[in-house]
């Protein structure tokens, strides 16, 4: 028998936050941050594009798969929430921007 390394898995990166698709594990400095299922997809479409400013529009498409948009404080919610985990792992952290009337980024530019 062969010995072989594990395949990396593939992880995605935004400044201090790190995401690890396989296993969906995510790190801001290092420290772990538990996330609910539409928190964490979110975090991804944001980390796409990090400095890029999303509409909220765009976003309850592409997480929430929303076709009709009516109004919703369901991204609201979950951003804030967001919002909330990333900076309690990194204090003094500023993560998930708000871009007033328009949509979130994740990190400054």
């Amino acid at each position: 028998m062969r010995r072989t390394t594990p395949a990396a898995h593939e992880t995605l990166r935004a400044g201090p936050i790190a995401a690890d698709l396989a296993t969906r594990c995510v790190t801001v400095d290092g420290v772990p941050v538990a996330l609910e299922s539409k928190e964490y997809e979110l975090l991804l479409k944001l980390m796409t594009d990090p400095t890029r400013v999303f509409t909220k529009e765009h976003l309850l498409r592409e997480v929430w798969d929303f076709r009709s948009l009516g109004r919703t404080r369901t991204l609201d919610s979950h951003a804030s929430r967001l919002r909330r985990k990333l900076s309690a792992a990194s204090p003094g952290g500023v993560f998930v921007i708000n871009v007033w009337g328009v949509g979130y980024r994740l990190l400054d530019a």
